[in-house]
């Protein structure tokens, strides 16, 4: 099977992400996670709704992020391939 047919049948997922236990991903993704339940803990019940659609939106714009930096890296690899691809060697 080749990369778009792969793609096609969802055996590729951009969006998902690795990482290894004990990177400094992994290390930071734990800070987040404990700082989040110690401010829980500190929360009435609607600073803690305040601090959801704050999390909700924050996660929306990575996303958004995400998503727009991986459509340029794709343009831009695509737009390397094609002058290599157009580029004589003598």
């Amino acid at each position: 099977m080749n990369i778009i047919e792969e793609l096609w049948y969802g055996n590729i997922s951009p969006c998902e992400r690795d990482f290894k236990k004990g990177s400094k991903y992994s290390d930071l993704l734990g800070y987040i996670v404990r700082h989040e339940e110690d401010l829980q803990k500190r929360l009435n019940d609607e600073e803690k709704e305040i601090l959801e659609k704050f999390t909700e939106c924050t996660n929306e714009m990575y996303g958004i992020a995400e998503r727009e930096a991986f459509a340029r890296g794709f343009v831009l690899g695509a737009r390397i391939i094609i002058e290599v691809m157009n580029t004589e060697i003598e």
